[in-house]
């Protein structure tokens, strides 16, 4: 019963896009869309749809709704289809759009997401975590699955985050312990700055430790104006920003680094350094490790020459050897 299905032409019309109960929709239109809409009115339909009758004549999609989408998009009357069954069950369904998806393009973190909580619908933790994950192209996991549900449970903006690569699942996870208020102080930060997995999860770790050393909220911490000015900073740009955030938390959660970092800016306000138009001197991060970074801005060789000169000038005072030993 459950392999059965038909090969028919279905009119668009009869299709309910805003049917949900099968299918994950696609998120905004894209540069996916456009491509695959192209890839349509070129060679046509590759791969049909799956579909599922209702009692009252409407088709549900059960995988293929950005194939549809293009479709509707060309104007085209009708698709051939692949159709189940009226009483095809949720579960066999969910099977048929997780494998057809599975084999051709892959999902992202929200698919990834949705799929899972709806997998644990029908399946208990122990075969959708080692049966199933893998086809999501996860690691067969208990941790990941309980990520991947926590991430399910937040808001659609931070899911559409997630399926554009601007949220990343650990991250994700831990910003769901947050209250929904904390949260969403944080979305301007996840929006704006250019962070790796790595830096999220460091960001929500560190604002995290200062609320509960403080005794304030998550909320109170990302709307000090040290966090909050550089993301309304338009004179900055997204690395720029980012650096001053992180930079900003790293004081916060160190203090004994605020007077190192008050030293470093003025020695190089005394060296002539600290608003230079060509060169920009930065410490190691949080002044961890060995290597400063020198960046010289130049238009032609007699400049280079120029500011070289004074390099040279520079590391020969004092001052400046000191400044590098902080």
């Amino acid at each position: 019963m459950h392999g059965v299905f038909e090969v028919q032409e279905i009119p668009l019309a009869a299709v309910d896009f805003k049917d949900h109960t099968l299918a994950t929709p696609p998120g905004p239109e894209g540069e996916v869309l456009d491509r695959l809409t192209a890839s349509l009115k070129e060679v046509g339909l590759l791969s049909p749809p799956w579909l599922r009758p209702r009692a009252d004549g409407a088709w549900q999609v059960v995988t293929g709704w950005k194939r549809l989408l293009a479709a509707v998009r060309l104007n085209w009357p009708q698709v051939t289809a692949c159709t189940l069954p009226g009483a095809a069950p949720d579960s066999h369904c969910l099977l048929v759009g997780l494998y057809d998806n599975s084999f051709t393009r892959g999902f992202d973190l929200r698919e990834q997401a949705h799929l899972a909580a709806r997998l644990l619908v029908h399946w208990d933790r122990a075969t959708v975590t080692t049966k199933f994950l893998p086809y999501l192209g996860l690691p067969p996991s208990s941790g990941v699955l309980s990520r991947l549900l926590a991430l399910a449970g937040l808001e659609p903006c931070f899911l559409e985050l997630a399926a554009r690569g601007r949220l990343a699942l650990t991250a994700a996870a831990a910003l769901a312990a947050w209250a929904p208020e904390d949260r969403f102080a944080a979305l301007p930060f996840l929006e704006k700055l250019w962070l790796s997995q790595s830096k999220q999860e460091q960001i929500v770790e560190e604002v995290t430790l200062l609320a509960r050393r403080e005794g304030v909220t998550p909320k109170a911490v990302l709307s000090r104006p040290g966090l909050r000015g550089p993301l309304q900073d338009e004179g900055l740009s997204p690395q720029e920003r980012t650096e001053a955030v992180r930079r900003e938390l790293k004081l916060r959660v160190q203090p004994g680094l605020s007077a190192t970092w008050q030293v470093f800016q003025a020695a190089l306000k005394r060296l002539g350094l600290e608003q230079h138009p060509r060169m920009r001197l930065k410490p190691p991060p949080a002044f961890e490790g060995p290597d400063f970074h020198l960046e010289i801005d130049f238009r032609d060789v007699s400049e280079l020459a120029e500011l070289l000169e004074e390099i040279a000038r520079l590391v020969r005072r004092d001052e400046f050897s000191a400044l590098t030993r902080l």
